[in-house]
């Protein structure tokens, strides 16, 4: 027997990165020169540094940096208006319904718009059709796969946020401590002029 639960006002929705960037915000030698690190006997603690706190900066910000894919999964579809998480959107590769198997059914892109200006970006149903409907599956059977981050090259990413990372990066580099959840204050004070409210 199944029991129905009640869901949030967002559909109970949730995300994850289904294909990741390809290159990172930063170099090892920009963080080298940077850090006035001499030598590449720790080139590895570097490059292993910059992943870290790239993906720990995207999250504390609310952010994509680098272009990846993003797919946002929700038990209905909660209006005419939806804000997609993780900016800036790049463009809506497709909105989907699933059925039970799996399966999935592309929903029309002639019956939406797609902001990519605003933060967050925003998908639209237009006035002359209606919403996504899914008869078949009653969780987890609305779809959008979108594409996000300041583009597909580091140069794109603000000079802001790419000096917090190798900053974050330097910090683990000298301390090899590194806690995703709490930057360093100066990364932090950086970070939050960039921070994205939840949604």
């Amino acid at each position: 027997m199944i029991i129905p639960k009640s869901l949030d006002k967002h559909g109970n929705r949730s995300w994850k990165v289904t294909t990741v960037p390809d290159l990172e915000p930063v170099t090892v030698d920009e963080v080298k020169t940077f850090g006035r690190i001499d030598g590449d006997e720790e080139d590895a603690v570097v490059e292993s540094g910059i992943k870290m706190v790239r993906e720990a900066s995207e999250l504390y910000t609310g952010r994509s940096f680098i272009e990846q894919t993003i797919t946002l999964v929700m038990d209905f579809w909660p209006g005419i208006v939806i804000k997609l998480p993780r900016p800036p959107l790049i463009a809506i590769t497709g909105i989907y319904t699933t059925d039970e198997d799996g399966d999935d059914t592309e929903y029309d892109s002639d019956y939406y718009l797609v902001d990519t200006v605003a933060e967050p970006g925003k998908v639209s149903i237009k006035r002359s059709h209606t919403p996504p409907t899914n008869t078949d599956r009653s969780y987890s059977g609305f779809k959008i796969v979108y594409t996000a981050g300041y583009g597909d090259e580091a140069t794109d990413v603000p000079e802001l946020l790419r000096n917090a990372i190798k900053m974050w990066t330097m910090d683990y580099f000298d301390t090899r401590e590194f806690d995703p959840k709490e930057p360093p204050i100066k990364v932090k004070n950086i970070l939050d002029f960039k921070k994205i409210p939840t949604i």
